[in-house]
């Protein structure tokens, strides 16, 4: 079964992945995937819901999205520091 993320969750998703995959070795990589989703889900950041086609689908949580955006503003107010 495929898992379908919008872009923003993918991307993360993808990262938390690729950071613990050798620790997996007898973990098939939608396993993997399914539970990165599911500890996502688990802190809030990150939601199911339906798509137009009444298939579940993930999305990055308003609180997610939040703290991304946080995070942007306050690495670009760090690089106007640097000469």
């Amino acid at each position: 079964m495929k898992l379908h993320m919008d872009k923003t969750l993918r991307f993360w998703v993808d990262v938390a992945y690729d950071a613990i995959k050798s620790d997996h070795d007898n973990v098939t990589k939608q396993q993997l995937l399914a539970q990165i989703l599911r500890r996502y889900e688990e802190r809030g950041d990150a939601m199911r819901c339906l798509d137009k086609q009444g298939k579940i689908t993930w999305k990055a949580s308003p609180r997610f999205l939040t703290m991304l955006a946080d995070a942007e503003r306050e690495a670009q107010d760090e690089l106007e520091h640097f000469p």
